[in-house]
């Protein structure tokens, strides 16, 4: 008796999982795209005032666009597992799709971290001074964005695992 309830909930667990764990993910890559285009400061150097946006740097250009892409095929994904829960031919689809999907936001994050580290400490080799000096606030709103993003990479490895198992399983 106890082992027909077990393999009936395991799916509809499994799909409370994978439902919980897209939604987080939306919410961290929504927040870490709202703080990044939110992300302003006008700063005054030696008399000469510059701006600092997010839109200046082609690193967080493509960590906005990302971060879009991340939540558009996270809520495609969304709808996909439920449909995968009846139809176990498309778990490995919805694996396909959340791999994906985490290579484009490590990828993403990995090239505003670069940019971001430059801002920060900047490179002497190179003759680039750090800015963060000038912009604090546009600096820590952009850590703060890097920092969501991280955390979306990480519930989204931690998901493609999970979904890997599942279609082990299938």
């Amino acid at each position: 008796m106890m082992g027909d309830n077990e393999g009936r909930r395991t799916p509809l667990l499994n799909l409370g999982v994978q439902v919980s764990m897209r939604v987080l993910i939306i919410g961290a890559a929504m927040a870490s795209l709202w703080v990044m285009i939110t992300n302003r400061e006008v700063a005054s150097v030696y008399g000469i005032a510059f701006e600092a946006k997010y839109s200046y740097s082609s690193a967080f250009r493509y960590l906005v666009y990302a971060q879009i892409a991340v939540c558009a095929a996270t809520l495609f994904t969304l709808v996909w597992a439920c449909l995968a829960v009846r139809r176990r031919g498309l778990v490995f689809a919805l694996f396909f799709f959340d791999l994906l999907t985490t290579l484009t936001a490590i990828s993403a994050f990995s090239a505003a971290f670069a940019e971001g580290y430059v801002g920060k400490y900047g490179n002497k080799q190179a003759g680039w001074l750090p800015i963060c000096g000038y912009v604090h606030v546009y600096c820590s709103r952009v850590t703060i964005s890097l920092a969501m993003s991280f955390a979306s990479f990480v519930l989204l490895f931690i998901l493609t695992v999970l979904t890997a198992s599942a279609a082990r399983h299938y």
